[in-house]
């Protein structure tokens, strides 16, 4: 499965950007390398395949089959000392489970993920991963844990020098001051955040995040049309060093 390595390329399809066709093609080659990769004994590579199949299932909407693929990857990506596997399937299922509101069971598989990923230090999957997961924290307005990991997720690109990654990034944290009743800050930030996240960096984009987009149109709403006026001009001239001590 191929995933974002350099530029503005993306890890997973988005669902809402690609005609239903696509997926099923995407759907029925993964499906078939998974058979003819147990057919060969060939074991990394049925996982490989079958976490992909799940990855897909869980866009168009079959959570059941998602699940069931990627448990299925996991266990052999586990038995194989797969960690990048793994860590792909745990993230999958993490997603899965953040989907039902399980978010309990959701951190502790994006744990779980996270470690695998530190074991082989793939730093953009980390990243990834630690974004996602303040993704969660924010879906029930826990800023302060959201900001704790969008923070490490910022520390994580700037290691891989992905000024879009930091900018993706910095987008949780302008929803964080939403949730924090900082409106004028959230604008700011999403202002900055806006212009890094449209510069080239090494990111994994593993989906949208309607949260965010909700939380920072409640933000803008909240503010006269001339205090939005001002917030986002002044954002726009933000340096990132800047945007990370405002958020």
């Amino acid at each position: 499965m191929g995933r974002g390595v350099s530029g503005r390329s993306e890890a997973r399809p988005r669902a809402g950007g690609l005609p239903r066709s696509d997926l099923d093609e995407a759907s029925k080659c993964a499906r078939e390398g998974a058979e003819a990769s147990r057919a060969l004994g060939f074991a990394w590579a049925e996982g490989l395949a079958s976490s992909f199949d799940g990855i897909v299932d869980a866009l168009q909407g079959d959570t059941q089959a998602a699940a069931a693929k990627s448990e299925h990857a996991l266990a052999i990506q586990r038995r194989l000392g797969d960690h990048e596997g793994a860590g792909v399937s745990l993230g999958t299922l993490a997603q899965l489970a953040a989907g039902r509101d399980d978010l309990v069971d959701a951190l502790d598989l994006y744990g779980q993920a996270l470690a695998a990923f530190e074991a082989i230090g793939d730093r953009a999957e980390e990243a990834r991963i630690l974004s996602e997961m303040a993704w969660t924290h924010l879906g029930i307005e826990d800023a302060a844990a959201a900001r704790r990991y969008f923070f490490e997720s910022v520390q994580a690109y700037t290691e891989l020098a992905s000024i879009r990654g930091v900018g993706l990034s910095l987008i949780g944290l302008a929803a964080a001051a939403a949730v924090d009743d900082r409106p004028d800050a959230a604008v700011r930030i999403a202002a900055a955040a806006e212009i890094y996240a449209g510069e080239e960096g090494i990111v994994n984009v593993y989906g949208d995040n309607p949260v965010g987009r909700g939380l920072i149109d409640r933000a803008r709403a909240s503010l006269t049309a001339e205090d939005l006026d001002r917030a986002t001009d002044a954002g726009r001239r933000l340096t990132i060093a800047e945007t990370l001590e405002l958020a």
